[in-house]
């Protein structure tokens, strides 16, 4: 995702976004504690553990990990979507 701010600084995000099916869901109807869990763990620490200090012409980067797509839980990705690229 390229982005261009009003100071016209050019923002490079690279987003990893993962579709879960109902089947992976947890017993609270969540992924947290389901089989696929640690992927979504993994999606979720990844942005503050990653060496993200890449400068290229002056262009900024960001690595960004988003918590499992799911369909009943779209309300909380976006959150989790706007949150992420607004801060």
């Amino acid at each position: 995702m390229l982005l261009k701010r009003r100071n016209h600084v050019i923002s490079i995000y690279q987003i990893f976004i993962e579709p879960k099916g109902d089947q992976f869901k947890d017993k609270q109807g969540r992924f947290d504690d389901s089989k696929e869990g640690w992927k979504q763990k993994f999606l979720l620490e990844m942005e503050g553990k990653a060496d993200t200090d890449l400068k290229v012409e002056n262009k900024h980067f960001k690595l960004i990990g988003l918590p499992f797509y799911n369909e009943k839980l779209k309300k909380e990705f976006e959150e989790a979507l706007e949150n992420k690229i607004l801060s």
